[in-house]
């Protein structure tokens, strides 16, 4: 039986990747990204949830993110805050500009499109984890889509 020290570091080393790259990905800024990281990881200390299977596990941290980052967007302080121009190291020049383009699309359409294709998410399962109709998360992604593949399709022509 492991002690709940080691459970938690396992947790944390689990879901570490998961969780940082929603927060990031829906508020735009890795300071606060770190917040809200830190605050899911000490809302799992304090709870301590029991999960009927790892996929009622994963789909905890990814709801509890969520939320979290809903919850600072929303604040005052949030709307009153200006971010500093970070440039993040990319393998490939495309990487940079997809990310960037990706970045610039609304925080739902962002969040549907980081489930979707980076977590391996259905239309249904992710209308579950964002509290939304299906048909509502079939609409953004396929905004989200045609918005990337104008964006992509105009940005080769102007070069």
């Amino acid at each position: 039986m492991k002690d709940k020290n080691e459970y938690f570091r396992e947790v944390i080393n689990k879901y570490s990747n998961l969780v940082y790259r929603i927060a990031l990905n829906r508020v735009g800024y890795k300071e606060v990204a770190e917040d809200v990281f830190q605050d899911v990881f000490l809302a799992f200390s304090r709870k301590c949830p029991k999960f009927k299977n790892e996929e009622h596990e994963k789909a905890w941290f990814i709801r509890v993110t969520i939320n979290k980052t809903k919850n600072i967007i929303s604040s005052s302080w949030n709307k009153k805050v200006v971010g500093l121009d970070e440039d993040i190291p990319f393998s490939t020049e495309e990487k940079h500009d997809i990310y960037y383009l990706v970045q610039e699309l609304p925080k739902d359409y962002r969040t549907v499109i980081y489930l979707y294709y980076y977590e391996g998410y259905k239309v249904g399962e992710i209308s579950k984890l964002m509290n939304k109709n299906e048909n509502t998360i079939k609409t953004w992604l396929s905004r989200a889509r045609n918005s990337l593949k104008e964006k992509l399709e105009g940005g080769f022509e102007d070069e």
